[in-house]
């Protein structure tokens, strides 16, 4: 699916886990993950693979369609978009079961609800882009990057290492 969303080169940038606990996961308003990480030609996209079914109640990803065809957009403190002018419910729901995979553009649009059930929503995000789309700044580097997740990383035949 990653070859077909990224091209035939697709490289892991970062993984994390996202948990929204029973009764007081705070929402996250609005915002695209560009900030965080940008690069160059946009390919950064996020898998969001749910451990725990999602829904409305427990605080289930909102995301805007075709919001990522506007690139990159102002960020208020450089993390959230204005939340007047785009508000959680302004996006389309994404309910998901455990085990679904939500995959979304790094520019697209999202966010998220308070937890106001009484169960966990559990999710582990995985961020992959093509290797040669570059960093626009030297951010969120770590140990994680640069596995490659299928094809090739045509930088890493430049590299001639210590001799």
């Amino acid at each position: 699916m990653l070859s077909r969303l990224i091209g035939p080169n697709v490289q892991l940038h970062h993984s994390k886990m996202l948990v929204k606990p029973p009764e007081i996961g705070a929402a996250f308003p609005m915002h695209q993950d560009y900030p965080y990480f940008p690069h160059e030609k946009h390919t950064m996209m996020a898998g969001s693979v749910h451990l725990d079914d999602a829904d409305e109640e427990n605080g289930c990803l909102h995301v805007i369609p075709g919001s990522h065809k506007q690139g990159p957009l102002h960020h208020v403190g450089r993390h959230y978009l204005d939340h007047v002018r785009y508000p959680i419910d302004m996006g389309l729901a994404c309910p998901a079961k455990a085990g679904d995979v939500l995959f979304f553009n790094y520019l697209t649009i999202h966010g998220s609800h308070v937890n106001r059930s009484k169960r966990t929503r559990r999710n582990v995000l995985f961020q992959y882009r093509d290797p040669l789309d570059m960093p626009v700044e030297d951010k969120h580097v770590n140990w994680g990057q640069g596995l490659m997740v299928c094809g090739e990383n045509p930088i890493f035949r430049l590299y001639k290492g210590a001799h």
